[in-house]
Formats: structure tokens, C-alpha cells, sequence
């Protein structure tokens, strides 16, 4: 069988909940690490010029939302149906609408004074009011549903939700889910899984 290769940045970033469902798959895989200077050298050699890629049993797949539901159907982490695998899709898409609250806000990569000039400051801000709203949304899902986005089961929304927080609160700033137990419990109880609990003890130190 051909081996299962995944391609991306050495950080958490899109490509976490892939490694995290290959992890609790039993799968292994190779973590090849590209640094972002060296994008351009295999821009040609990639589908679409970026990553996440994944070779899997001899195909190549690419976009990160694309590859998180063949996994999920693959290692049956969609749910019993349509509207699981809806409410599943529902779940992603309003944690994926976080980061997408902070596409414009890169005050990470300035300084104060030019906050100040930019309007930086209130743009952050607004930024972090935008992202509070989808979260206290999925606070309020994981409420209706035991702790989980589907009600009694594990689910892919389980697994990107826990492989996505870091490089939501690296985009943040600040830890945005400090108050949201439910959430916390839910990334604390995948981050213990056997097999998850095995990959980060292995998993090479990383910024988020």
C-alpha cells in the first residue's frame, strides 16, 4: 500500500484536524514540513500551488475543508446520516468563521505605534467582538449536545475544533475560548485520546 504523506507548514494551522483523524484512524503517515520560503520551489509540483496535500492510498488530494470530509467519511466521523453530517459541516464552517473574523486584523505583525496610525487597535477589536459571537454559538451547540457537536458521538467537528484553537488564539492574540468550558472539556477530552495523546507527545515543538 502506498504511504500516506501529509505536506504542509511545521505548525498546527489547516492541517492539525487532518493529522489529528489520521492519528485516530491508526494511520501512518509521514508529516513532511515545508518551510514557507521554500513554497515557491514545489509551487509547480502541488495541485493548486499550496498546501495541505495529502497522499493517500496512492491519490493525491488537496483543499484542506475537501480532505477533512473524505476523512471524515472514510473513518465514519460524519454522524448516521445527512443531517449529522450537515449539522457536522455547520459546526466546521462556524469555527472556520472565527479565523476568517481576523483575515483583515494581522495585528500580530505590527507594532504599537503603527496600531495606532492604522486604526489597528479598533479593527482588533471588532475583529474580537465577531469572533466572541461564532463562539459563544458553538458554546451553545456543544450545551444542547452533551459536549460534543453530535449529540452521543464523536465527530470530525470534534477533531477541528481541538486541532484548531491554538492557531485561533495565536490569530487572536489572546486565549478568545478563556471562559467557554464546554469547548475547553471538549478539546482537553480529544487531546486525550490514546492515539491523539501519542501523536502530540511526538509532534515537534511548534509557535501554534
Amino acid at each position: 500500500m502506498s504511504k500516506t504523506k501529509l505536506t504542509y507548514f511545521g505548525v498546527t494551522g489547516r492541517a492539525e484536524p487532518i493529522r489529528y483523524m489520521l492519528a485516530y484512524a491508526g494511520v501512518d503517515f509521514e508529516d513532511v514540513t515545508v518551510h514557507r520560503a521554500d513554497l515557491l520551489k514545489i509551487k509547480h509540483d502541488l495541485p493548486l500551488g499550496e498546501v495541505p496535500v495529502l497522499e493517500f492510498e496512492g491519490k493525491t488530494l488537496y483543499q484542506s475543508q475537501a480532505i477533512y470530509r473524505f476523512l471524515a467519511k472514510r473513518f465514519n466521523l460524519e454522524g448516521n446520516d445527512e443531517w449529522d453530517a450537515y449539522w457536522c459541516d455547520v459546526a466546521v464552517q462556524t469555527i472556520v468563521d472565527v479565523g476568517l473574523a481576523f483575515r483583515r486584523d494581522r495585528g500580530w505583525e505590527k507594532t504599537e505605534k503603527e496600531k495606532s496610525e492604522t486604526g489597528a487597535i479598533a479593527e482588533h477589536a471588532s475583529a474580537l467582538a465577531k469572533a466572541a459571537y461564532f463562539v459563544d454559538k458553538l458554546e451553545s451547540q456543544l450545551e444542547k449536545n452533551d459536549g460534543h457537536f453530535l449529540k452521543g458521538k464523536l465527530s470530525y467537528a470534534d477533531f477541528y475544533l481541538a486541532g484548531s484553537i491554538s492557531i485561533l488564539n495565536f490569530q487572536a492574540g489572546e486565549n478568545i475560548f478563556a471562559n467557554k468550558p464546554r469547548l475547553n472539556a471538549l478539546k482537553e477530552k480529544i487531546e486525550n485520546l490514546p492515539a491523539i495523546r501519542a501523536y502530540l507527545e511526538k509532534r515537534p515543538a511548534v509557535k501554534y
